[in-house]
C-alpha cells in the first residue's frame, strides 16, 4: 500500500511529517525553471533561501574557479546584481553552456526546499512539466510519499494544490492509496478543474500577478504536463551544502530550436520603476498597470 501526506505550504509549520521521500511543488515557477534547467544540459543548482545568501554563495564559487548563473525572484522580479529571473522561458540553451552550474534563491521554492531538505528524507524537486517522471523516481525510493506545496506569501496556493492533487491521481493508478485528508482535498481540486489546466491556473492570484508584470507566457510554460523526464534532486557538495542535481531522465535540451537561442546575461524583460512599486505595495493591481513585454 501507498501512503500520501500534503503539506500546503512552507509556512505552515518549520516541522514536517515524516515520509520516505519529498515532494516539493512550486509551479509558478521555481520548480518549473529547476526542470527547465535539467531539460537544457544544466548540471548542477543550488537552491538557497534569500538573495543575500545567492550572492554570497556566487563568489564563494567564483573563488573557486567556478562561473555559477545566478537566478531568481523577490516579488516576482530579478534581485539587484542578479544574472536572470524566475522565468523557464527566459532561461535558454545558450546560458546553460556558459554556466555549467548556478545559483537560486526565489521568494517561496528554494525556501520549501530547503525545508524538506531538513527532514532527513530524500528530496526531489516537481512540476507540472515532469510529474509522472518525478512520481515513479520518489516510488523506487519508498511508499510514504510526502508532498510539499511551496504555496505564496505562506499560504496554500491554487496551482502547487491542482499539482499535487494530479500527483496523488497518478498514484491511485499504482495501487492502493492510504491518504490524509489533504492530499484528499487536492485530488478533488485536481479532478474537478484539471482538465482545464491552463484556464484553472491563469485565475490563481500569482499567475494573474504573473500576468499582470508581463510574464504570460511562463504560465502557459508551466502547465505543459509531463513534457520533461527529468528528475532534479538534493544532494551534498563537497562542503556539505545541499545542491540539485538530475538523477533521471534525458538532460539534453527538449527542443531541438534552444540551441539557436542567443545566449544572454540577463534576462530580456527589465522591470521598471513602477514595477519595483507595485510589488513593494502589497501588489494592489488597482494602483498600477503594467502590459506586456512585447507591447508598449
Amino acid at each position: 500500500m501507498y501512503e500520501v501526506d500534503l503539506v500546503f505550504s512552507c509556512g505552515e509549520d518549520n516541522f514536517l511529517p515524516i515520509a520516505d521521500v519529498w515532494l516539493v511543488i512550486d509551479v509558478l515557477r521555481a520548480t518549473t525553471v529547476m526542470t527547465r534547467w535539467f531539460e537544457l544540459g544544466g548540471r548542477e543548482l543550488y537552491p538557497v533561501k534569500s538573495p543575500d545568501e545567492a550572492r554570497k554563495l556566487v563568489n564563494e564559487l567564483k573563488e573557486r574557479g567556478s562561473s555559477p548563473l545566478l537566478m531568481g525572484e523577490v516579488n516576482g522580479i530579478p534581485p539587484e546584481g542578479f544574472d536572470l529571473g524566475n522565468s523557464p522561458v527566459e532561461l535558454n540553451y545558450g546560458l546553460i553552456q556558459a554556466h555549467y552550474c548556478g545559483v537560486m534563491s526565489t521568494t517561496n521554492g528554494t525556501v520549501a526546499l530547503v525545508q524538506a531538505a531538513s527532514s532527513g528524507s530524500p528530496v526531489i524537486a516537481v512540476s507540472l512539466r515532469n510529474k509522472l517522471s518525478c512520481l515513479d523516481y520518489a516510488l523506487s525510493l519508498g511508499n510514504k510519499i510526502g508532498l510539499l506545496c511551496s504555496g505564496r506569501k505562506k499560504r496554500p496556493s491554487w496551482e502547487d494544490t491542482l499539482c499535487a492533487g494530479a500527483l496523488v491521481e497518478s498514484l491511485l493508478t499504482r495501487g492502493e492509496v492510504s491518504m490524509s485528508d489533504s492530499a484528499r482535498m487536492s485530488l478533488t481540486l485536481w479532478q474537478n478543474r484539471g482538465s482545464d489546466l491552463l484556464e484553472c491556473v491563469m485565475k490563481s492570484t500569482h499567475a494573474k500577478y504573473l500576468e499582470k508584470i508581463g510574464y504570460s507566457p511562463d504560465i502557459k510554460f508551466a502547465c505543459e504536463c509531463d513534457a520533461a523526464t527529468v528528475v532534479p534532486m538534493l544532494a551534498h557538495d563537497n562542503e556539505n551544502r545541499i545542491i540539485l542535481q538530475s538523477v533521471s531522465g534525458s538532460s539534453k535540451p527538449y527542443h531541438d530550436n534552444d540551441s539557436k537561442s542567443e545566449s544572454k546575461s540577463s534576462p530580456s524583460h527589465d522591470p521598471f520603476e513602477e514595477l519595483l512599486s507595485y510589488t513593494k505595495n502589497n501588489n494592489e493591481p488597482s494602483q498600477y498597470f503594467f502590459i506586456g513585454k512585447k507591447e508598449k
